[in-house]
């Protein structure tokens, strides 16, 4: 059985996509585990979605999936062993400052349709347009005297807004305001045993960079692949430790570069001020029409520029120049004919997320070499004329090369000549296939 921590009727779609994924290996059955849990070896405690507390000692359990902050962190005290605190540690602390964030009917001067942005000595505002006329959503910084106010009102807030978006802001109706306070935290740990974190129970943070959901988003992605490989006997379970390996310190450098963007922002220092009010906008309006900035903020807010050059998983057979795509990279997009009399296809269009793909250019790579990948590998060769030469070239990629990608998009494998042997120990001790024996077990049962 296979559990995921959070309510059903606010779980992501990319985590529905990994249950369905999972589902049927081994006649799974998906539950929702919505709190506390602990990993008992051979049973595990639960709370079930709006149920009360459940002992799942009836099944066995094969994996828990949080998704949620808390659930992990949050241990029965009767059983909470000092080894098992540090495991789950979310360590970190929340910002000083408290935000507020309203849903209102407003008219102002306010720019329609787009996102305004108000930088003062003391915080901002920003005011994003909804759906409905005059519909507005109001985040911020409450301003210092009112930070322990208790049974804030919006009214109380109205000064400051009017004090930054005009005297001409008119505030009809507020129906809904609340005020919170941002954490940024990060587990120690993102697997015990059969337990893995997810999203917002692996990392919260400051919202600078709308990273959050991608960030989670990317969590499952890295996870789902390999969870259904080894719950369907695909690979052994020595694979699925690549998934903290990755993704730790992508959170770790979420969080430093979220935190020191997101410390200047909200800095009550004099320095911090001028720059807010003096500094950012302009660089901010000079550096949005470059296009190197452009780029460089896409793959950032797109986490396309993410790399993991240092995973077990990421391997290069043979040298290829640092402007290429290297092993850990995402593989880049390209629009190729697939074949010599063929239309010029969307490469990410071939791809899908349940294979590997394996893409041959200047040289001919056999599947038939390679048989450990059973069912799972997908062959494209790129044939040679002007329309691929040029586009490969626009990626920086080799004429003579081959590239073996992820189920999730990323170079697993490359090189500048075809290695069927160098291949097949990487599926062997790299991503730990099994699928032979798997495909074997199935024909005798």
């Amino acid at each position: 059985m296979v559990c995921f921590s959070g309510g059903a009727q606010n779980f992501p779609a990319a985590f529905r996509t990994m249950a369905g994924e999972l589902e049927g290996a081994r006649s799974a059955r998906v539950i929702f585990v919505r709190h506390d849990f602990d990993d008992l070896g051979d049973h595990i405690p639960a709370t079930l979605d709006q149920y009360p507390v459940a002992d799942l000692d009836s099944e066995p359990i094969d994996l828990v999936l949080i998704v949620q902050g808390g659930a992990f962190h949050r241990s029965p005290p009767d059983r909470d062993r000092p080894q098992r605190r540090k495991r789950r540690e979310f360590a970190g602390a929340p910002y000083e400052h408290v935000f507020f964030v309203a849903d209102t009917e407003m008219t102002g001067t306010m720019v329609p349709d787009e996102v305004n942005v108000y930088l003062f000595r003391d915080g901002f505002h920003l005011l994003f347009p909804m759906r409905g006329k005059n519909h507005w959503r109001i985040a911020g910084i409450l301003p210092m005297e009112l930070r322990n106010k208790p049974d804030l009102k919006f009214d109380a807030v109205i000064p400051s807004l009017r004090g930054e978006a005009g005297d001409a802001l008119s505030i009809k109706s507020c129906s809904w305001f609340s005020t919170y306070r941002i954490h940024h935290r990060r587990a120690v740990r993102f697997r015990d045993r059969r337990c893995f974190l997810l999203g917002d129970a692996a990392h919260i943070h400051s919202p600078v960079g709308a990273q959050g959901m991608n960030t989670g988003l990317q969590d499952a992605y890295n996870l789902a692949w390999k969870l259904a490989l080894v719950v369907k006997n695909q690979a052994k379970p020595a694979l699925l430790d690549s998934y903290e390996q990755e993704r730790i310190p992508v959170a770790k450098a979420l969080l430093n570069g979220t935190d020191r963007a997101f410390r200047l922002v909200v800095s009550d220092t004099w320095i911090a001020g001028l720059l807010r009010t003096k500094i950012l906008a302009r660089f901010a309006a000079f550096a949005v029409n470059r296009k190197a900035v452009q780029r460089m903020a896409f793959r950032t807010v797109s986490q396309t520029g993410i790399r993991y050059p240092k995973s077990s998983l990421s391997k290069s057979l043979s040298p290829l120049p640092d402007s290429t795509p290297q092993a850990g990279d995402r593989f880049p997009w390209l629009r190729l004919k697939l074949a010599a009399d063929g239309p010029i296809e969307d490469l990410f269009q071939k791809f899908d997320d349940t294979h590997f793909h394996l893409i041959s250019t200047g040289q001919t790579a056999s599947p038939e070499d390679i048989t450990e990948f059973g069912e799972l590998l997908r062959t494209h060769v790129v044939p040679s004329n002007a329309d691929n030469d040029a586009e490969l070239a626009r990626a920086g990629i080799p004429r003579s090369s081959f590239y073996l990608i992820r189920p999730d998009g990323y170079v697993g494998l490359c090189g500048a000549r075809w290695d069927a042997n160098a291949v097949r120990a990487y599926a062997q001790e790299n991503l730990q296939l099994s699928v032979a024996k798997a495909v074997a077990r199935h024909a005798v049962a």
